[in-house]
C-alpha cells in the first residue's frame, strides 16, 4: 500500500510540474529591442515564449544549456533573393547556419509571380527558415510590357496596378524595385509613384534598389524619398552603398539626406551588406538602352558595329568610373555557366588569357563577347570600408545579405551568403567596436520585424514565436572568403524555427520548420 502511495505521490508531482517542448537555461538574453544582456531561462511549447524567467520544477522534451552563450532572436534578413532557388533547395541551410530564421524575398524589383501560386509550392516542399515577399516592380512591368525602352500608357499603368492589387492580396509585404535593371530602368517616378501608392492602400512598404548607387546616387537617394512621400508609404533603400571611387565619402550626404527625411516625418529605413563589394549580373555595366528586348535583341546590338561602339563606350566608363571600381581586375566572374573554368577569375585575367592587355577597353571587348554567348553574374571591388562602416553605424539601418539559395560547392559566390550575419557580430562588433552586440541584435531583429510589421517575431518575449539563436559571442565569425565562400560561419551552435530546432550544435536536423509569411495574417 505504501509503495503504490508512494507511485501516486510521485505521479502528482511529475504531473504537476510544467511540462516545455524546449528549455533553454543559463544564457544571456539579447532580447531584441537594443536593452541590455539579462540572465534568464527561456520555456517554449507549441512553437511560443511561454516564459522569460525561471521556473525550477519545470521539465522538456529537449533541454538546452547555453552556459556562455548568447540567446537571441532569430535573425531577419530583410534583403535576399533566396525564393529563386528556395523550391530546389528547400532547406536554404546557407541562411539557417548564419542564424537567419525569416528571409524577405522577391527585392531589387523582381519577384515570383503569381505571388500566390509560389506560396502554395512552397508550403508543399516546405521551407527551412520562414519566407516572405515583396512583388517585384520590374515583374510586373514585363508581364504587361514586356522589356520595351518606353513610358507606360495610362492604361498599362493601370493593370499594372491591377497585378500589384492581387500579389498584396495573396500575402505581399510590399513593393520592391530595381530601377537599374530592365524594364524597370525604363519607368519614371509618375509610374514607380502610381505602383506605389497602390502598396500604400494596402499598408505595405516601398523596397528600391535605386537607379544609381554610383554617379547619381544622391539624385536617386531624393528620387525614393519623393517617391515615399508622393505614393504615402515607408521606404526602404536596399543595400546602400557609394559604389566607385569618385563616389566614396558621400555616404555622409546620404544619411544626412535620410535624417532630413525622417525628421519631415517620412518611415524611412535603409539595408546594408558588411563587405566592401557588390554581386549582380554581368550585364549591369552595360547600358541599359542596350538591354532592351531581351538577350537575342541585345546580340543584334553587338553585331552591328555602330551599336557595338556605343555599348563599348558604356562598359568601359562603368569600368572606369562605376561598377567596375576603376580596374577590370575588380571584376571577378562569380558564375559563368557557358564557360564554368572563369569562375573565380577576375576579368583582368581572362582578358589576358585571351592574349590582350587588361585595359578598360580590351576587357569592355572580352566581356561583350562573354554576354553574347550567355549571362552569368559578377562580383565587383567597387566600395570604400569607411562607408561601409558609417553606414552600419547609422540607426536605421538594417544588417542583410542580398544573397541566395545557395547549392553547396557551386560556382564561386558573393561570401555574403554564408557570412554576413556572423560577419557583423564576430567582426564589426567584437573585433572593430563599430556598433555594440545588442545594437546589432536590435537591427537583426526587432527592426526589421517592424517594418515587416511582425508583431510577434523579432524579439524575446512571452508569447512571442519561437524564432532564436544562440550564439557564443567570443567566437562567432564568417569564414567565407572571396577564394573560399562555400564555408558555413561558426560559433553559432542552435537555431530554433517556429519552436523547432533547425540547427543543433551546427548541424541541419533534417527539418523544415519554416512557414510562409503573410501580410496581415
Amino acid at each position: 500500500m505504501k509503495y503504490i502511495v508512494s507511485l501516486l505521490v510521485c505521479f502528482m508531482i511529475s504531473c504537476a510540474a510544467p511540462t516545455y517542448d524546449i528549455i533553454i537555461n543559463n544564457g544571456e538574453i539579447a532580447d531584441g529591442s537594443g536593452g541590455d544582456l539579462i540572465y534568464a531561462n527561456l520555456y517554449i511549447k507549441n512553437g511560443k515564449i511561454i516564459l522569460v524567467g525561471d521556473q525550477p520544477n519545470a521539465t522538456a522534451f529537449e533541454i538546452i544549456d547555453a552556459t556562455g552563450l548568447v540567446v537571441s532572436p532569430g535573425f531577419i534578413d530583410m534583403h535576399t533573393h533566396t525564393e529563386r532557388k528556395s523550391l530546389d533547395f528547400p532547406p536554404v541551410e546557407n541562411y539557417l547556419q548564419q542564424g537567419v530564421t525569416t528571409m524577405v524575398g522577391g527585392n531589387c524589383g523582381s519577384s515570383p509571380f503569381p505571388i500566390g501560386d509560389f506560396f502554395a509550392k512552397t508550403d508543399s516542399t516546405g521551407i527551412g527558415p520562414n519566407l516572405a515577399l515583396l512583388v517585384g516592380h520590374n515583374t510586373i512591368r514585363q508581364e504587361v510590357m514586356g522589356t520595351e525602352n518606353r513610358l507606360a500608357t495610362e492604361t498599362e499603368i493601370k493593370e499594372m496596378q491591377t497585378l500589384v492589387q492581387s500579389a498584396m492580396e495573396d500575402g505581399a509585404f510590399g513593393m520592391s524595385t530595381g530601377l537599374k535593371y530592365i524594364p524597370g530602368a525604363y519607368s519614371n517616378l509618375d509610374e514607380v509613384v502610381a505602383l506605389a501608392s497602390v502598396v500604400s492602400e494596402n499598408d505595405g512598404f516601398y523596397a528600391t534598389h535605386m537607379r544609381e548607387e554610383g554617379i547619381g546616387l544622391l539624385e536617386s537617394v531624393k528620387e525614393a524619398i519623393d517617391i515615399g512621400k508622393q505614393a504615402n508609404l515607408p521606404v526602404q533603400i536596399s543595400h546602400h552603398k557609394a559604389v566607385g571611387k569618385s563616389m566614396w565619402g558621400q555616404s555622409i550626404k546620404t544619411l544626412d539626406m535620410v535624417d532630413n527625411a525622417r525628421k519631415e516625418g517620412l518611415e524611412i529605413s535603409l539595408d546594408q551588406y558588411p563587405y566592401t563589394a557588390t554581386s549582380t549580373t554581368l550585364k549591369v555595366v552595360f547600358p541599359a538602352w542596350s538591354l532592351a528586348g531581351g538577350h537575342e535583341r541585345l546580340k543584334e546590338r553587338l553585331d552591328d558595329p555602330i551599336q557595338r561602339k556605343k555599348i563599348k563606350d558604356g562598359i568601359v566608363w562603368n569600368i572606369v568610373y562605376d561598377r567596375g571600381g576603376g580596374d577590370p581586375a575588380s571584376i571577378v566572374v562569380a558564375s559563368y555557366p557557358t564557360e564554368p573554368r572563369l569562375n573565380g577569375m577576375n576579368l583582368a585575367k581572362i582578358t589576358q588569357s585571351k592574349g590582350f592587355d587588361p585595359t578598360p577597353v580590351n576587357a569592355a571587348e572580352v566581356l561583350m563577347d562573354m554576354v553574347y554567348a550567355g549571362n552569368g553574374s559578377g562580383i565587383y571591388h567597387c566600395l570604400n570600408e569607411n562607408d561601409v562602416r558609417r553606414i552600419m553605424a547609422h540607426p536605421q539601418v538594417m544588417h542583410a545579405s542580398d544573397g541566395s539559395t545557395i547549392q553547396l560547392n557551386h560556382a564561386q559566390p558573393h561570401p555574403r551568403n554564408y557570412g554576413t550575419f556572423p560577419r557583423v557580430l564576430g567582426l564589426y562588433v567584437r573585433k572593430l567596436n563599430v556598433i555594440s552586440l545588442v545594437e546589432a541584435i536590435r537591427k537583426m531583429t526587432s527592426l526589421p520585424a517592424s517594418i515587416l510589421g511582425l508583431s510577434n517575431r523579432g524579439k524575446i518575449k512571452k508569447e512571442y514565436v519561437a524564432d532564436l539563436v544562440i550564439f557564443n559571442p567570443e567566437t562567432i565569425i564568417d569564414k567565407a572568403t572571396w577564394d573560399k565562400p562555400h564555408q558555413y560561419p561558426s560559433g553559432i551552435s542552435w537555431v530554433i524555427v517556429n519552436g523547432k530546432v533547425a540547427i543543433d550544435h551546427g548541424e541541419w536536423t533534417k527539418i523544415l520548420s519554416g512557414k510562409v509569411l503573410k501580410r496581415h495574417e
